[in-house]
Formats: structure tokens, sequence, C-alpha cells
């Protein structure tokens, strides 16, 4: 028996040098990202933007598809006290809808989501309100593409939902921040 455990760790040696001074024998890592850790350069969707938007499909009677509308976005990078990251907030603007404002979620380079919520009263006092689900893309510096989901609702009944597309082209003026 004290035989055998001298041979195995005779092999085990042998083994371990072999290892150690044979160039074929190399380490390899793998390096991981942290988690949560967004790599991606969020300037490239930060600045003000003018918004040109064509409706593309429409369930809701209120709109209908070929309605256009012009408004304002501000994407301004800003840091998150609690958690000591910089976030990129959305600001719009845009004919009788009221101000709104989302996080700008990236998904890559040049593609980013966001969710919000915008309403606006009419002078006869019915209460519009839409949920909008946007899909931003980067085409070049100074333009991007968005397609929209829009759920429309008119005095807190949902009345329908349209889809939209809207250009976006990079402007110095705009007064979204409060």
């Amino acid at each position: 028996m004290n035989t055998i455990k001298k041979i195995i760790t005779l092999l085990l040696i042998v083994n371990l040098l072999n290892f150690t001074f044979t160039n074929s024998t190399k380490a390899l890592s793998i390096v991981l990202p942290k988690q949560n850790q967004t790599i991606f350069n969020k300037n490239k969707f930060s600045g003000k933007w003018n918004m040109q938007t064509i409706v593309t499909k429409s369930t809701c009677p209120y709109v209908f598809v070929g309605s256009t509308t012009k408004s304002d976005l501000e994407i301004k990078p800003l840091l998150n006290l609690n958690s000591k990251k910089i976030t990129l907030k959305a600001f719009w603007k845009g004919g009788k809808w009221s101000k709104s404002r989302s996080t700008i979620k990236l998904l890559n380079e040049k593609e980013a989501i966001t969710e919000r919520v915008t309403e606006f009263i009419t002078k006869d006092k019915n209460n519009w309100k839409a949920i909008l689900i946007d899909h931003l893309k980067l085409d070049e510096d100074n333009i991007m593409r968005s397609e929209s989901i829009v759920i429309q609702y008119k005095n807190g009944l949902a009345v329908g939902e349209y889809k939209t597309f809207s250009i976006l082209t990079k402007s110095e003026e705009s007064e979204l921040t409060e």
C-alpha cells in the first residue's frame, strides 16, 4: 500500500514538472464585464432635436393615418445621486400636449427605448392622455429615427392605438427643461 502511494506521488510530481516546463501549456482567462455597467457612448443621443412625426397605422377613431405633428425633444445626461451613475433623461414638448419626461434606456450604440405619458385638456374639458413607447435609432450624427406605439385615452377610457414614424434632426434651440 505504501508503494502505491509513492508511485502516485511520483507520477503527480512528474506531471506537474512536465506541465510547468512545457511551452505548450498556456493559461487562458476570460474577463467578464461588470453587471449593469453601460459601456455605450451616451453622448451620441444627447442634445436638442426637432421632431417631424407621421401616423403610419391607427385603430383610433380620433387619429388618422397620414396625420403629421412637430415637436421638440431634448436628451440630457444627468447624475443619479443615489446610484452615482449617469442616466439619460428625455424631455418632450409638442403642440397642445403637456411636457413629458422619461429615462432613455440604451440597447446598443445606436438604439434606445423610452416610455412616457403626456396629456392635454381641451376647452370643452375633455382629458386626453397618451402612453408612448419609443424606439430611437441613430442614423448619423445629426439624424435619428423613431418608431412609436401610442395608446390613446379620452376621459380615462382607452379609445385606440396608433403607430408613428419620426425623423429627428439636431437643433440648437429648445426650452424643454425647466
